[in-house]
């Protein structure tokens, strides 16, 4: 039984996990705060539920990829 809540606690990734899973590729996001520091973007383009890896397009056509661990916030248009 102890296992069992061992395991649950293991995949337990937290809100911004549950969150990024539901966004779809495009969701307008204005800003990403990663560890406190704004950063601007432009969209959502992807989340890989295996790396942890989220990918932001930004408006000047580059490309931001971190991790969620990483993110505090998100702040949508």
């Amino acid at each position: 039984m102890g296992k069992r809540n061992d395991d649950c606690k293991k995949h337990d990734h937290g809100p911004m996990f549950d969150l990024l899973k539901t966004l779809n590729p495009g969701t307008d996001i204005e800003d990403v705060f990663i560890n406190g520091k704004e950063e601007d973007v432009d969209a959502f383009a992807s989340f890989d539920p295996q790396t942890g890896l989220v990918t932001f397009s930004k408006c000047n056509g580059e490309i931001l990829v971190v991790d969620f661990r990483r993110i505090d916030a998100l702040e949508f248009n």
